[in-house]
């Protein structure tokens, strides 16, 4: 349990001694600095300093004085105060950062390493987005974004989703050709694409390593590439199907395409030439 435990409390500003001194009053309190000395492996030397700053964060208190006798703070109400603590430092960073003068470019590429963080990315993509969710994945990358989905689209996000595998009909509009996603991985490599708002895209290609690579951009070029790759597979899927993807792509171009299709209803000699003899 404390491989697991030590880690997770050193993440939140614990020292280690100060975390293996948490946990062992949790399995033995109240406790003397000598006890908990002996059950934590902290030199005694030590253990009153780690116990006198645990207590003035009041991570542990004193219950007796003759022995001194300690307890830890119960595991709910240190979520609370880690939870506050977290909130109040990001509170602090944001207000700080906001008066740093920066060059960043709002248009800057940014390469994503590793699959995890590739998610992490997307996630963040979904959960700002307020109009929109233009998306083309397989299935296990929308199983781990299936409840950032499902909590958009109740925010009244609008969704839609292309998929060569099958997927589930769970959110959003699906637009899926329904393969077997073992049979495709055969013969076709798994990719992300990601436009929420006309604002931002993530694409690249989905393995589940550390090496994994992937962008993310608010560069309106490349958004609007990224947009209409996934335009391009939705219209090959209507014209496979004969289904009318008009509504669908109008929607997600924001109109353009009625001025285009205005330009096109004019009368205009078209070229089809071949440099090949």
């Amino acid at each position: 349990m404390n491989e697991k435990l030590l880690p997770a409390l050193k993440s939140f500003g614990f020292t280690a001694n100060e975390a293996k001194t948490y946990l062992s009053l949790l399995q033995n309190n109240p406790a003397t600095g000598y006890e908990i000395s002996g059950k934590s492996g902290i030199p005694r030397s030590a253990i009153y300093e780690i116990l006198k700053r645990l207590e003035s964060t009041g991570m542990v208190s004193c219950v007796d004085t003759n022995p001194t006798r300690y307890i830890p703070l119960p595991p709910d109400h240190l979520f609370d105060l880690l939870e506050n603590s977290f909130n109040s430092n990001l509170d602090t960073l944001k207000e700080s950062l906001r008066n740093v003068n920066t060059e960043l470019e709002i248009g800057d590429l940014w390469n994503i390493r590793g699959y995890d963080r590739m998610i992490d990315r997307a996630r963040n993509m979904i959960k700002s987005a307020n109009q929109s969710v233009y998306l083309s994945l397989w299935i296990n990358e929308y199983q781990k974004l299936r409840a950032d989905l499902e909590a958009a689209e109740k925010r009244g996000v609008s969704i839609i989703i292309f998929s060569f595998c099958e997927l589930p009909l769970d959110v959003g509009t699906v637009f899926s050709y329904n393969l077997d996603a073992k049979r495709l991985m055969a013969v076709w490599s798994s990719k992300i694409l990601l436009v929420t708002d006309h604002d931002s895209a993530l694409l690249g290609g989905v393995e589940m390593l550390p090496t994994n690579k992937v962008a993310w951009t608010r560069n309106s070029a490349i958004v609007a590439i990224a947009l209409n790759h996934i335009i391009l597979d939705l219209t090959l899927f209507g014209q496979r199907y004969k289904f009318d993807m008009g509504p669908v792509i109008a929607d997600m171009l924001q109109g353009e395409i009625h001025n285009l299709d205005d330009l096109l209803s004019e009368d205009h000699e078209p070229i089809i030439q071949s440099t090949k003899g």
